[in-house]
């Protein structure tokens, strides 16, 4: 058998009076009778012995059976109304005490039938607060839910924020060991090229020295071919020596411009190879300008993703906050509480 949420409402609310009860009627016997006045007055139920127990969970069985058998006693005394007068008749007295029985009795069914009205209007208002807590719970619920969901996904874009950081520090290194191993093939062609030069000068140096030494012999060889023209009969030995050291001149200025010829072969060698390295260098460091630039405009999309992120993050967590303040409100609904007192007439 499913148990109707106005049933469940009243059973909250009387639970909580219960509650309220304990504070105030700490003694188990006074406790119980109130509990009584309570199911029977304000939310028409008889009370039983068993129920009073079930109820109230202390002292003995016995105890809610005397205190019920007291409460119905003194309820039946306070029905009985009897007329006492010494100058009215007793027929008149029974008389006087029916009507005054019948209107209390009158009073007490239209009492009993406001406080059912009060009573249905209280259920139908603890139904919709009800119903109002649950919408509210399951609105703080799907709120919850997304506030989680966007959560982690704050997660995930920090720890892909903190790996493209990572990855963006590693290409910052590794563009600065090739910026320092740019620079310092930098430097290295810049000392090639200083020594380079220095060889040049000295190559232009011996070369110019060279062609004196040349020049030099040339003469030397003239005059003694002349001397040897004009002397050849009487010089002819040393017309034969002097083309000897002419000859030797000859082969010294070979060899030396056999060696000049290497040397600047050797240089241009050496120039080429550096103007590839320079090449190969220049071709390295724009590869990692360009991954540094991926890798900022990388950093800048994911910096607007996970800000995004943090303020759909905050709208979520706004909207949780109000719908508990909402749910909070709607809990607060005052019970309606009714009071009725007899005037108990002598036995």
């Amino acid at each position: 058998m499913t148990t109707s949420p106005e049933t469940t409402a009243n059973e909250q609310i009387l639970q909580a009076d219960i509650v309220q009860l304990r504070e105030r009627f700490p003694e188990t016997r006074a406790l119980y009778r109130e509990v009584c006045g309570l199911l029977f007055f304000r939310y028409g139920i008889t009370p039983t012995a068993n129920k009073l127990y079930g109820l109230v969970r202390k002292g003995s069985m016995g105890t809610p059976t005397e205190v019920l058998a007291q409460f119905w006693q003194d309820l039946r005394n306070k029905m009985h109304v009897t007329i006492a007068h010494p100058e009215l008749p007793d027929a008149l007295k029974v008389i006087a005490a029916d009507a005054v029985q019948s209107i209390w009795q009158a009073a007490n069914e239209a009492a009993s039938g406001e406080l059912a009205a009060l009573r249905a209007e209280a259920r139908l208002q603890a139904s919709e607060a009800q119903a109002q807590r649950d919408q509210a719970r399951a609105a703080v619920v799907v709120a919850e839910q997304e506030a989680a969901v966007l959560q982690a996904g704050l997660d995930d874009a920090q720890q892909a924020r903190a790996a493209v950081q990572g990855e963006l520090e590693a290409e910052r290194q590794a563009h600065a060991a090739a910026q320092a191993r740019h620079d310092e093939s930098k430097r290295q062609v810049e000392a090639l090229e200083r020594q380079l030069g220095e060889m040049h000068t000295q190559f232009s140096a011996d070369l110019e020295r060279t062609r004196e030494q040349v020049v030099v012999a040339q003469e030397r060889a003239s005059a003694t071919e002349r001397r040897a023209l004009r002397e050849i009969d009487q010089e002819r030995t040393l017309r034969q020596k002097a083309e000897q050291a002419a000859a030797e001149l000859r082969t010294e200025l070979a060899a030396m411009q056999a060696r000049v010829q290497d040397a600047a072969v050797a240089a241009t060698e050496v120039r080429v190879r550096l103007q590839a390295e320079r090449d190969t260098l220049s071709r390295q460091l724009a590869a990692a300008e360009q991954a540094l630039g991926l890798g900022l405009a990388a950093q800048e999309e994911l910096r607007a993703d996970l800000e995004a992120a943090l303020r759909q993050a905050e709208r979520a967590q706004a909207e949780a906050t109000a719908s508990r303040r909402l749910a909070t409100t709607r809990r607060q609904v005052p019970a309606t509480k009714t009071k009725l007192k007899f005037k108990a007439g002598p036995a």
